[in-house]
């Protein structure tokens, strides 16, 4: 009865653990200020916000990525490897019985028997049993910090995953971008390759001077020469694609043929903003990195308190194999209990040094913690207002592109019939290639920043990677 109330007694002293019991800061709701430039609702989007553009080559990237993509399988290894870690904390609210089999042999003097020494063996088998009693919460804070550890490495993954969705979608915008701006230029070349005809034919009847012909032949090589760096940036963007989806560069070539994309134009999905804070799985990592260090406070405050552990034995013990087997024999059977306490009372210098260590890491992980949500209310806030100013420049660049497409037309007409300076065509012309290629860079901005704004927002209408489901 006296060892049943003691243990009783050390189960209520081990709901008091030492150190700060940990509370989640107070973070206001967010409040951008970006949202009244207008052209966002504040509704999730029906499905994965990438299916709104209607892209099935898109919608295929993507998913490929989230099953292959390597950046996600190590944060899903990391995932895996902090659960393990918070299994086996919990492992130690309950004693440790291991098999214990042991064979002693030793040659001594033997009190009362002479000076010729003993030899003697000794075989045991048995469990040994080695349980803490957490009096002051060691243990507990131990569970605490490894469970936080696992929740900021799941909120870890997922905010990769909403990286890899945003990435995949930005270097495919800008592929299909820089393949837009290539038919632009070349649409443009043969443009001004029939110039250059015209030119050469109105100089060789005599009607204009020879600097017309190399002015035609100068815009021609411009033209030319602005086409490989286009190619380049294609073939950069189709490279990164491959690395993302997990394969070597350069395997989606033949899959990643010119196709047109057409720019967002609609009130863009965005949900509730004011859940940013408790959405975005960058912010909530580290609210859990700041809950795994609070604990781990716990953990050096309880090391400066006494320990207390109850170690035992129960098997059999004899001088010689046989005995040792035979389990009727009363003299193999054996069982021990020791209770142990352990106090680093000599050792309050180091242990007060990692306890203050822990505190300055807790306190280090606070302000990370504030820092991630200003960030987050930053890139919000900037990419928001980068969407709806992209939008607004698109909006009057295609007003441009139609005015310079009509004047390059009636100036191409003009100077067929001698009515205009060869310098007032070429004007016209390169005016209408800057606006068109300029239309292209704008409408391949508009579609990157709406990536932009769902990486933001952490990923709102994104569904979690079906792998990734039952992990906690």
């Amino acid at each position: 009865m006296k060892y049943a109330f003691a243990v009783l007694m050390a189960l209520v002293l081990a709901g008091c653990a030492a150190g700060p019991d940990y509370t989640t800061p107070a973070t206001p709701p967010a409040q951008l200020q970006s949202l009244r430039e207008g052209g966002f609702v504040e509704r999730s989007p029906e499905a994965a916000w990438w299916q709104q553009f209607d892209d099935a080559e898109l919608d295929s990237l993507i998913a490929r990525a989230l099953d292959a993509n390597l950046d996600l399988q190590g944060a899903l290894a990391r995932v895996r490897a902090a659960r393990a870690v918070f299994t086996g904390e919990k492992y130690d609210y309950a004693p440790h019985v291991p098999l214990d089999a042991r064979y002693t042999r030793s040659d001594r003097q033997q009190p009362g028997l002479g000076d010729r020494p003993v030899d003697t063996e000794q075989y045991s088998l048995g469990f040994d049993a080695r349980w803490e009693i957490d009096l002051f919460g060691h243990v507990r804070r131990s569970v605490e910090a490894a469970h936080a550890d696992l929740e900021a490495e799941w909120q870890a993954l997922r905010s990769v995953q909403v990286t890899v969705a945003a990435e995949v979608a930005r270097n495919y915008f800008e592929l299909r971008g820089a393949q837009r701006r290539i038919a632009v230029a070349r649409d443009n070349l043969d443009n001004a390759q029939r110039t250059r005809e015209q030119t050469r034919t109105r100089y060789r009847i005599g009607t204009i001077s020879p600097i017309d012909v190399y002015r035609s032949q100068a815009r021609y090589k411009a033209i030319e020469a602005s086409i490989p760096p286009l190619q380049a940036s294609e073939q950069r963007a189709a490279l990164r694609l491959a690395v993302l989806l997990g394969q070597r560069p350069g395997t989606l070539d033949r899959e990643l043929k010119p196709a047109r994309v057409v720019p967002y134009a609609k009130a863009l999905p965005i949900g509730d903003t004011r859940r940013l804070l408790q959405r975005r799985p960058d912010v909530l990592a580290a609210e859990r990195r700041l809950a795994a260090a609070t604990a781990r406070v716990g953990v050096a405050s309880a090391d400066l308190f006494p320990r207390v552990s109850v170690n035992g034995f129960v098997g059999f013990i004899s001088g010689s194999t046989a005995d040792l087997f035979d389990f009727s024999a009363d003299g193999a059977r054996a069982w021990s209990v020791t209770p142990t306490v352990s106090w680093a009372a000599f050792d309050f210098g180091s242990l007060r040094a990692r306890l203050t260590a822990r505190k300055a890491q807790a306190d280090g992980a606070l302000a990370d913690y504030q820092k991630t949500v200003l960030v987050a209310l930053e890139e919000t806030e900037n990419s928001l207002i980068t969407y709806a100013k992209q939008q607004a420049q698109l909006y009057h660049l295609v007003e441009q592109a139609v005015a310079a497409g009509r004047a390059a037309e009636l100036a191409g007409v003009q100077y067929r019939a001698g009515s205009l300076d060869f310098l007032d065509l070429l004007d016209a012309q390169r005016e209408q290639l800057a606006v068109e290629d300029a239309v292209a860079v704008a409408q391949t901005a508009v579609n990157v920043s709406v990536a932009g704004i769902y990486k933001a927002l952490g990923g709102v209408g994104q569904p979690e990677h079906t792998e990734m489901v039952g992990l906690r």
